[in-house]
């Protein structure tokens, strides 16, 4: 080993800090991904909490959902409680109910924004013949 000089290192420091810097990445990249995948995990646990919401705290408040929040969880359950109020205060669902319906059926949903009212049609029911209005510019979908 008396012939080696500093020269003979070169490749080896130059390997090793290569190295070095490959794993110092690697560590970084690694906290970049653990912290957006907790930050995934929260926004789904506030998410799930918003959809657990029965729509109490609204009846608590006195507050009425509006008709531009027709998807939020708390407007359908709002919605599902007029339903079942309108209904006479009950129904029941069966799960020949579920398997009855056609998969293409779905519902039709129009506003009208001259009384605020909902008007919910089956797709293949079509309109109703009372909602002559429908084709009016108040009245949307």
């Amino acid at each position: 080993m008396e012939g080696t000089t500093m020269l003979t290192y070169i490749p080896a420091i130059v390997a090793t800090l290569i190295a070095s810097a490959l794993v110092w990445k690697a560590w970084i990249y690694r906290l970049e991904q653990k912290n957006i995948t907790e930050g995934l995990a929260r926004e789904a646990e506030r998410l799930i909490d918003t959809m657990q919401s029965t729509g109490e705290d609204l009846a608590a408040s006195g507050d009425r959902p509006d008709l531009t929040s027709l998807g939020a969880p708390k407007y359908l359950a709002t919605l599902c409680t007029v339903l079942v109020q309108k209904a006479g205060g009950a129904v029941r669902l069966t799960e020949q109910d579920f398997h009855e319906l056609p998969e293409a059926e779905y519902i039709s949903v129009y506003v009208d924004s001259a009384d605020s009212s909902i008007l919910l049609c089956l797709s293949s029911a079509g309109l109703p013949s009372s909602s002559s209005t429908i084709e009016d510019e108040t009245t949307y979908n």
